[in-house]
């Protein structure tokens, strides 16, 4: 141990104190990275319910036939609508879906020139 070391002369003062601040300064970055690791936990806790009450409102869903306006309030929580952009010589829009309970989730949509002036 180094204070037993340090105390019967085999390390000396110099030594010992720059290895026990090191030691210290090593410790409070365990106790921050426990600490944010415990959050994440929690945040990854969370999320699970979340996402089992997603589920089930998803089933209650499951077999729709008509979308309401209520529905949709119930499902989603918001949708960010961005500015447009040029690519390829198109417009192009990009649209966010934010579910309740589990927010954005990615959907990826293929959607093929449907005219001849190349909208997509």
């Amino acid at each position: 141990m180094l204070s037993e070391d340090n105390a019967l002369g085999k390390l000396p003062d110099a030594r010992y104190l720059k290895l026990s601040a090191q030691y210290e300064q090593e410790q409070q970055e365990i106790a921050q990275l426990a600490a944010k690791l415990e959050r994440e936990i929690e945040t990854e806790t969370t999320q699970m319910v979340d996402m089992d009450k997603f589920f089930v409102l998803a089933d209650r869903y499951a077999n729709l036939t008509e979308l309401t306006a209520p529905i949709v309030n119930e499902l989603i929580s918001k949708i960010v609508v961005h500015s447009p952009e040029k690519r390829y010589s198109r417009k192009h829009v990009t649209i966010e879906v934010f579910f309740t309970y589990v927010g954005k989730i990615r959907i990826p949509i293929n959607i093929e020139n449907t005219d001849d002036e190349g909208i997509a």
